[in-house]
């Protein structure tokens, strides 16, 4: 597995049977890709290695291993350390190059059992579904056992674990055996898009449109096309998006395909954090130039910088940050995209706009539009909150019933009102309003209820799409001083939106505060 022509990624397959196994690997084809045959997820064994070399003939797989991991390590397996070396080794004699096999087998069943699988390449693993603890003594315990290979799996709860998965992987790279390193999870995910970089032998992915073996997992055509994981090198500009749903953030996908059409050496990553300290260690660390800002940290962020631009010191939130001369600087694109995309539309100066909804991109929509002289008028489900927000902008407010009576020139939903799995919803009932533009942030889905109800009555709309481009664009604009390929951006994004490697759950869980 150390030649130069090996695969780098290899995909995970889990399936009941060996022929739904080799189906999904079709849908993952690639050159070079490797394949983990997940055995322990198999039903029936009866038949195992005729149906193994079979597959393998078919396919042509120029790298598999196989794994079939017991149920108290992790796996599906029920039975013992000889069962799993049975099925193990039929694996073997049917063609399978290499073997994956738990630290905890080897160290019940004896060392023995790792001569009894040869001739194939041995790969000795350790996996933690908890946490990530000190990694060196781990490490130690498994690389004085004979094996070609040593796999450290945990689980990242903090972006920090990323950290101990870099230096790990770093103060070994060149020592044999060959060491794999990664944390599991959502906020793991860093480590799985870097590790080849920091030395990692390889790093592990799921098919397209199937439900990954280990939390955090990647879809193999994502990790190539979109983070182009494999060309990642030590002049590669690393930046990332900040939120605590950022593994869902539709962001990456937007910004990487506009680095690829720029020919910009740089990777976007999700950076899922729950604590805003957390992010700020990671990326010190991992000297990001750039990074944009998500819920919840938005306001919190504006602490750690060292100059704001005033608008976004207005609006008190900030959502793009970059590093220029040693120093994090902070804008607010969503407000100047607000901007942007109503202006197509009317005249802001004298123009009344309705905005529903008093958080962060509510805030965003109310600062900008009154900068532009128009007239604002809030209404929120908390009244309080919307008069707090009014205060600083001399705007009006009224009671959410009472806005479906308004005459305005354009109104802004900023409320997740209507976002998937609640499609049918509206936030208010158009055929009351007596408006022109209507502009909903909500972005999935693209055609919200509210929009088609505004369009049937021939109004002008605005989607939540085109806001999340606009702002992005500008994101890309701060980071790099090129301008932005916003035809590629929005086509990668609606892309991802229906990407089949993503469940309609995770999809729901998007919104307008990218």
């Amino acid at each position: 597995m150390a030649k130069a022509n090996a695969p780098r990624i290899f995909v995970s397959l889990t399936a009941p049977t060996v022929s739904a196994m080799e189906a999904l690997a079709t849908r993952a084809s690639g050159v070079p890709v490797g394949y983990e045959l997940r055995l322990d997820y198999l039903q029936d064994f009866s038949q195992l290695e005729t149906q193994l070399r079979q597959m393998l003939a078919h396919l042509h797989f120029p790298q598999t291993i196989a794994t079939c991991r017991l149920a108290g390590a992790g796996g599906m397996l029920q039975g013992t350390p000889e069962n799993q070396l049975a099925i193990l080794s039929a694996a073997v004699r049917a063609g399978c190059q290499c073997v994956d096999v738990e630290i905890e087998s080897v160290e019940k069943a004896g060392v023995a059992m790792l001569r009894e699988l040869r001739p194939a390449k041995v790969i000795v693993s350790y996996h933690n579904f908890q946490k990530t603890p000190a990694l060196g003594p781990i490490y130690r315990r498994l690389v004085r056992l004979p094996v070609q290979m040593v796999k450290i799996a945990t689980q990242g709860r903090h972006l920090k674990d990323n950290l101990q998965i870099r230096t790990l992987l770093k103060n070994h790279k060149r020592q044999s055996p060959k060491l794999v390193a990664l944390a599991m999870g959502a906020s793991g995910m860093p480590s799985r898009l870097l590790s080849l970089l920091w030395g990692s032998g390889m790093t592990y992915a799921s098919p397209l449109n199937h439900a990954p073996a280990a939390a955090g997992q990647i879809p193999a055509d994502v990790m190539r096309a979109v983070y182009r994981v494999e060309r990642i090198d030590s002049r590669t500009h690393v930046y990332g998006v900040l939120g605590s749903h950022a593994s869902l953030s539709l962001s990456p996908a937007m910004q990487n395909a506009a680095f690829q059409a720029k020919h910009v050496n740089a990777v976007f990553l999700p950076c899922q954090a729950g604590k805003l300290a957390d992010f700020l260690a990671f990326a010190r660390a991992l000297e990001l130039k750039g990074f944009a800002v998500t819920m919840p940290f938005k306001r919190a962020i504006l602490r750690a910088l060292d100059w704001v631009d005033p608008l976004a010191h207005r609006i008190g939130a900030c959502n793009t940050v970059a590093l220029q001369r040693g120093r994090w600087l902070g804008w607010n694109t969503d407000a100047a995209a607000v901007v942007e995309v109503l202006t197509k539309r009317l005249r802001l100066a004298g123009s009344r706009i309705l905005i529903l909804g008093a958080g962060g991109a509510a805030r965003a929509a109310a600062y900008a539009v009154r900068a532009e002289g128009a007239e604002v008028v809030i209404a929120a489900r908390r009244e309080a909150t919307a008069r707090s927000l009014a205060r600083g902008l001399a705007a009006q407010v009224v009671s959410w019933d009472g806005a479906e009576s308004l005459e305005v020139d354009a109104v802004i939903n900023a409320t997740p009102v209507g976002m998937y799995p609640h499609v049918e919803n509206t936030p208010i009932d158009l055929s009351r309003l007596r408006v022109r533009v209507v502009f909903d942030m909500v972005y999935f889905p693209l055609a919200t209820r509210f929009l088609n109800e505004a369009r049937s009555r021939g109004l002008t709309t605005i989607s939540g799409l085109e806001m999340l481009v606009a702002q992005g664009a500008r994101q890309f604009e701060i980071w790099t001083g090129l301008s932005a390929p916003r035809a590629l951006m929005e086509q990668a994004v609606r892309a991802a939106l229906v990407h089949p490697g993503q469940s309609a759950k995770d999809q729901g869980s998007r919104m307008k505060d990218e």
